[in-house]
Formats: structure tokens, C-alpha cells, sequence
């Protein structure tokens, strides 16, 4: 997907849930892209205080999106495209912070403004959740499936923000940074530079088998970024 076409999705999510004044941030591939990775992503993700329903009412059928109905009640999908043929669309992921069993909240969270350059809508603003919690949701990608971009995003990540992480490393998560060394052993170096006790580590994930993880639940992505 083009960079460009990504951000004209972003643009376009920003001035709705603004405008219904939902406190949200994206993550992932193309946020690491927008700070300068070389990232290309196929999607956009995002983290947003809200509940499944409300999101749908908010995007479903207007600025571009269409909702794509499954019954998970922590995450919505839509399809973003501002033609009428629904042509070249963008899919937009939302973790919703309000549901049945949620643990977290994002009150704590202070995402930040930038302008990105699109396509078709010109130059506009979205909301980006910051370093340290792009470098959390990768972590919890990196723990629980084999892809080998989240390893290379992660070690972006704490080259580059490596001060801004470090002073958090007490909030990062030790049995994902253990099963982190279990799949990809590369990345030791990654957390000695932070500072991470990597015994502690490994300890916390001495008796998980990379092979036998527990499936995706709901909740799994917000406990990433928040937990």
C-alpha cells in the first residue's frame, strides 16, 4: 500500500473521531513509518477510548469508512476509501479500550499530533501514540508470533528511541521480553543496550513453549500497549 494513501486514511480517521472528541492513538507498521522507519505497512492500527458499538456509530457509513461486522467486542475493522466504487481501500484496525473484561484504560496516554501528507486529502494532522507504547505493542508481536518485520521494527525502535524507552523499562512487560529471546535471540543485544535484567527475563518465561502459546483473546492487544 502507498505510504501516501495510508496517510490520507489517517487524515480522514483523525477528523472523525476528533470531531466526537475520542481520545485515540495509532501504532504499528505505519506509525513506525510516519517516525521514519523504513516500514511499509498494509494497514493502519489503532488504539481508541472507546466501545465497539460507539466507534461504529461514529465511522460506519460516514467520511469514507465502511465497517467490517465480526463479533469480537474489542476490535473493529473498516475499509477507508473516498471513491464510490470503494476502490484501492485502506483497512483501519481499532482496538477498542472499552469492553466486556477489559483490565486497562488509556487515561495515562498522551498521544501526539502529526502532520502526515496524503494523497488525495492534502496535508493533515492524526493522533500517534508515542515511542515507548509503539515499542510496547511491538513487544507483545514479537512474544506471541513469528514475523520477522516486528523483530527488525523493534530493533528500530530501540536504536532510536533507546533513552526514551530505557527510562520505562520497569513498565515493560519481562515474561514478552523472555519469550522475545526465545524466537529471536538476535535481539539480546536490544535489551542489555535498555538495561533489562535478561535472567529476570528468562525466568518469567521458563515454562512457556513458543509452540504452544495460548490463541489470540480479546484483550490481547490493549494489554500489550497498556498492561
Amino acid at each position: 500500500m502507498i505510504q501516501d494513501r495510508l496517510n490520507d486514511a489517517a487524515i480522514a480517521l483523525y477528523r472523525a473521531l476528533n470531531q466526537a472528541n475520542i481520545h485515540f492513538g495509532i501504532f504499528g507498521g505505519y506509525a513506525i513509518g510516519v517516525l521514519g522507519g523504513a516500514r511499509e505497512s498494509k494497514d493502519i492500527d489503532c488504539l481508541a477510548s472507546i466501545s465497539k458499538q460507539q466507534v461504529i456509530d461514529i465511522l460506519d457509513g460516514k467520511e469514507g469508512f465502511a465497517a467490517i461486522h465480526q463479533s469480537r467486542q474489542d476490535y473493529v475493522a473498516f475499509l477507508w476509501s473516498e471513491k464510490s466504487d470503494r476502490s484501492n481501500a485502506v483497512l483501519v484496525e481499532i482496538f477498542c479500550e472499552q469492553f466486556a473484561g477489559a483490565q486497562y484504560n488509556m487515561s495515562a496516554v498522551h498521544p501526539t499530533i502529526r502532520m502526515v501528507d496524503g494523497q488525495k486529502l492534502g496535508t493533515g494532522p492524526s493522533s500517534f501514540l508515542d515511542p515507548f507504547y509503539l515499542f510496547k505493542g511491538k513487544l507483545r508481536a514479537v512474544a506471541t508470533r513469528s514475523k520477522f518485520h516486528d523483530s527488525a521494527d523493534l530493533r528500530w525502535l530501540g536504536d532510536r528511541f533507546g533513552s526514551v524507552i530505557k527510562a520505562r523499562k520497569n513498565e515493560l512487560n519481562m515474561q514478552y521480553i523472555g519469550l522475545a529471546l526465545k524466537r529471536y535471540p538476535e535481539l539480546t543485544y536490544v535489551f542489555q543496550h535498555l538495561g533489562i535484567d535478561l535472567g529476570q527475563a528468562e525466568h518469567a518465561a521458563r515454562d512457556l513453549d513458543l509452540s504452544r502459546l495460548p490463541p489470540p483473546a480479546p484483550g490481547d492487544v490493549q494489554r500489550g500497549l497498556l498492561g
